[in-house]
């Protein structure tokens, strides 16, 4: 069962330009967006298999932004998938 809570945060003008700029990137408005980031914060720091799950992909997604797989197109990302299970029939 969810239970309200209010979190009141003070904000300089370039804070919070620059968190609503974050926000506006993935499509949310601010309150969404800092609700979504503490809830993920607090998943990936628990120690139990769901936080560990959560931070496994949080790791996974940054990799693969690192290595500029966000800029695939679909496919591009089924030709890399291919090959990454054929490398693995062959070892």
């Amino acid at each position: 069962m969810a239970r309200e809570l209010t979190i009141q945060i003070r904000l300089t003008e370039q804070e919070h330009a620059t968190i609503a700029a974050q926000a506006a990137r993935e499509g949310l408005g601010v309150s969404t967006f800092l609700r979504a980031l503490a809830l993920r914060t607090a998943l990936q720091a628990a120690p139990t298999p769901a936080g560990r799950a959560a931070a496994a992909l949080r790791r996974s997604q940054e990799r693969s932004v690192a290595r500029g797989l966000n800029k695939l197109k679909p496919e591009e990302i089924d030709a890399e998938i291919r090959n990454a299970r054929a490398g693995r029939r062959r070892s």
